[in-house]
């Protein structure tokens, strides 16, 4: 009823390597096949990313509907056969004795069910095999083939692995030589989402933004730890699948650099209580974090500093060129480095942690940390404007960290209260994150000041900002430390 199956892209300097090493195996099955998938004209079921599809394996046909879960890598799936006669159409009556099935298209399609038509076909020609590794089984699909809308195609070439029986760490510990061997990169987009794209003449994904966490009963600090991991994933994934395909916008960056954030906040608080947290973890995705900098404050700067510098009058208009050349980040998301951490944090995700009957009663723990972080700021309140910049800087980092630690765990606690103390926090991190980006800018121009003498024109409409900034930031400070805590 459920699949899970991670898919990934192949680098072209290892495809002829790893098709030969694939094929020359005599336990790989080859078999042909031709899809065809359907949605309303409104594309009701593209925009739930549910697929609809009627398959071609062998002699018979097959009908399958896919759903999401909050897991890219985990969705529901429902297969029907339908025979040996090529359907003339797509039929919903298999589906009305299956509650949740019909949940999801009566939800989805809201009464178009009835106008159900041919949005893309793929035609695939697949190479599998069944391995068996620890107590699970893993079955490894190599397709080769073409997702088609009239007269437009694009090409498939992908390998996926599907957990049919087991646990998710035997899939990722089976994975990682295949990944180290032929750099395998990750990849969420489904065919059925990549021939929506080719239907809408679409090449970018949408960016994805951070979904809200409902936390579901943590018993303890792993579990608790565990789901903000897979929440984190969720946002961050497809943001770094959109990068590593080349097909990209700021979006994109900003949000995987939001996610990766959050995911480095969650191990600097909580790793310390879970004994399967990896210390590694977070000076990793802060070495990811760092390489994705340089472009998102380019990014960020011409966003917003650009157009204030247009309405101000200024000489210059344009951002001077940075001191050193971008990292080419779409190969950070396609290095075998960053997909193997990002293996390991899934894998993470779903483990067990045995139960440890010295550890404090989880409020009781949080409760602590919250007010640890909260009491820092307060302290910070009164002497913002004489703080030197790292130590601005420092006061930044400590309110955007409470702010995702309220997030995670906001859902243990008194909704209205949360609210109330986050009406406080936001507009104080949001002001503290606009001087951040004066100086990131007046780092950028003071370089060029010399060389170019209408500089000194930006340089000063920027010390003027941060004046005004700064002082914005002490009145929020001081209104931040008279907040209600909502977890005392």
């Amino acid at each position: 009823m459920s699949e899970i199956e991670l898919k990934f892209q192949i680098p072209s300097t290892y495809r002829a390597a790893f098709e030969k090493a694939f094929k020359k195996n005599k336990l790989v099955q080859q078999q042909r096949l031709w899809a065809k998938y359907y949605d309303s004209p409104e594309q009701h079921l593209a925009k739930q990313r549910i697929a609809l599809r009627q398959r071609l394996e062998g002699d018979i046909w097959r009908q399958t509907l896919k759903a999401p879960s909050p897991q890219h890598y985990e969705r529901f799936e429902l297969e029907h056969e339908l025979g040996y006669e090529a359907p003339e159409q797509c039929d919903l009556a298999c589906y009305e004795n299956h509650k949740q099935a019909r949940k999801i298209l009566k939800k989805a399609l809201d009464g178009s069910n009835a106008n159900l038509t041919l949005q893309f076909e793929t035609d695939v020609l697949r190479y599998s095999q069944l391995a068996h590794y620890k107590n699970s089984q893993i079955e490894v699909a190599f397709d080769l083939g073409e997702i088609r809308q009239g007269k437009q195609s694009v090409e498939i070439y992908e390998v996926e692995f599907e957990l049919k029986q087991g646990e998710i760490a035997d899939l990722i510990a089976y994975i990682q030589p295949w990944i180290k061997k032929y750099h395998l990169w990750l990849d969420t987009r489904s065919k059925s989402q990549r021939g929506n794209m080719l239907h809408n003449n679409e090449s970018m994904i949408p960016v994805q933004q951070q979904s809200a966490l409902q936390l579901e009963h943590p018993e303890n600090m792993h579990a608790l730890l565990a789901q903000i991991t897979q929440n984190c994933l969720a946002h961050l994934l497809p943001n770094a699948t959109a990068i590593a395909s080349q097909d990209y916008a700021s979006g994109h960056v900003h949000q995987a650099r939001v996610a990766i954030r959050r995911l480095r906040s969650a191990f600097k608080i909580f790793a310390e209580y879970d004994a399967l947290a990896n210390q590694n973890w977070e000076s990793q995705l802060a070495t990811l974090f760092q390489q994705l900098g340089s472009t998102r404050d380019q990014d960020a700067l011409r966003e917003s500093l650009i157009p204030q510098l247009k309405s101000a009058g200024s000489p210059i208009t344009e951002l001077p060129p940075a001191a050193t050349e971008n990292i080419a980040i779409d190969a950070i998301f396609r290095s075998p480095t960053t997909t193997l951490l990002l293996l390991q944090l899934i894998s993470f995700s779903h483990a067990s942690a045995a139960e440890d009957p010295e550890q404090k009663p989880l409020k009781k723990i949080l409760r602590k940390r919250l007010q640890k972080m909260h009491q820092q700021i307060c302290e910070d309140a009164g002497h913002f404007q004489q703080f030197d910049v790292e130590t601005k800087h420092r006061t930044r980092k400590r309110v955007k960290r409470l702010r995702y630690t309220v997030e995670f765990v906001s859902s243990l606690f008194a909704e209205n209260e949360v609210k109330t103390y986050l009406k406080t926090l936001k507009p104080l991190q949001e002001t503290l994150g606009h001087f951040n980006d004066l100086m990131v800018a007046q780092s950028l121009y003071a370089s060029h000041a010399q060389t170019e003498p209408k500089t000194w024109f930006v340089l000063g409409w920027i010390a003027s900002e941060e004046r005004h900034i700064s002082s914005q930031a002490e009145q929020d400070l001081q209104q931040f430390a008279q907040s209600e805590p909502f977890w005392s």
